[in-house]
């Protein structure tokens, strides 16, 4: 079994990162350093899917397309884009500070999937987290731009659920019907909602902050610390904490670019469940802090900050989407001044 990241429990390794905490917070300078030459946005991949009977979800009926379906996965088709392709397929501008529901035209708080008019149905990117191969894909380039490739701090936010205790997490289990019932409706109703919750869980990140726990009846109260995936001794650790005040506390653990330039990374993760796809670190960094990438837990895409060199590399990698950004632009849902808010955002 490969040797597990270590866990730091000197938080102090983080000090280096509180001038963030004096600048405007949900700004890009609250979330990565200033002072760095060159700055990058790294898009977080959309998934999408259509049928594979039609090839497009125009005129289509999702009850009626999988009624008497047996394997409803085989019957989608589906995949990985860009937020350029997104943007081509609404007709909206791609660019720097573009926000995902202006490229699709959704509202503030409209959160859901949306078909374009390609017929494909695009889901909304992930949030707090990068998708794991652009992940390795990125990290493979810091460490190239660092003298301590093998040396750094992974800092992974506390509030994810079943991290330091059991509160939220919760296991579903539905029980398809006898295989013989001549109820052919509701054999494939269950297979239905089992496929469309397995996909809602790969595409989505469910995140319970502890102000809310108590009042979430599947929850224990105040669960034990190390209840969770973590041990009782991290669970109940030192903890670093930016932003006093906003829920941004992390733990933080021993890890360099080259650990996560292995794509099989997260089995030696304390922080991602058997089985689940990983969930990325909030922060990372060198020990000679040569660059720096974060992860804002209600962000979908990811900052990195450091040399001209590592953002061009970073721009010109195969399967990353990437863009140089002004550390002074705004990321806030409303920062996306070149494509329109929707109607429902403006009223």
């Amino acid at each position: 079994m490969p040797e597990q990241l270590m866990w730091e429990p000197d938080v102090s390794r983080g000090e280096w990162l509180r001038p963030m905490e004096s600048e405007p917070f949900a700004s890009i300078l609250s979330v990565v350093p200033r002072g760095f030459e060159a700055y990058a946005r790294i898009f977080h991949t959309v998934e999408r899917d259509r049928p594979r009977a039609t090839g497009t979800w125009h005129g289509v009926e999702e009850e009626s397309l999988f009624a008497g379906v047996t394997d409803i996965e085989a019957a989608l088709e589906t995949g990985r884009t860009t937020w350029a392709e997104v943007a081509a397929a609404f007709g909206t501008t791609m660019h720097s500070e573009a926000q995902y529901a202006r490229l699709v035209g959704l509202g503030r708080w409209e959160e859901s999937q949306t078909v374009a008019p390609d017929g494909w149905r695009y889901d909304m990117p992930p949030e707090g987290s990068c998708d794991p191969d652009s992940f390795t894909a990125a990290a493979r380039v810091l460490a190239r731009h660092t003298t301590t490739p093998s040396a750094g701090v992974a800092a992974v936010w506390e509030g994810w659920g079943g991290l330091m205790s059991s509160a939220g997490y919760a296991t579903y289990t539905a029980e398809i019907p006898d295989p013989t019932t001549d109820d052919r409706g509701l054999r494939s109703a269950v297979r239905a909602a089992g496929t469309r919750l397995r996909a809602t869980l790969r595409r989505a990140l469910t995140r319970v902050r502890w102000a809310t726990t108590d009042r979430i009846a599947l929850f224990h109260r105040d669960p034990e610390p190390g209840t969770g995936l973590l041990s009782h001794e991290i669970a109940s650790g030192p903890t670093f904490d930016l932003h006093g005040g906003t829920g941004r506390t992390y733990v933080l653990f021993q890890a360099g670019a080259d650990d996560f330039a292995d794509p099989a990374w997260g089995d030696r993760a304390p922080w991602v469940r058997p089985g689940w796809s990983p969930q990325t670190p909030s922060m990372v960094w060198p020990e000679d802090h040569a660059w720096f990438l974060a992860t804002e837990i209600d962000w979908d895409s990811t900052l990195v900050a450091g040399s001209a060199e590592l953002v061009r590399e970073l721009v010109e990698t195969p399967g990353l989407e990437v863009l140089a950004i002004d550390p002074d632009a705004r990321l806030t849902s409303d920062g996306d001044t070149i494509n329109p808010a929707p109607e429902t955002e403006t009223a």
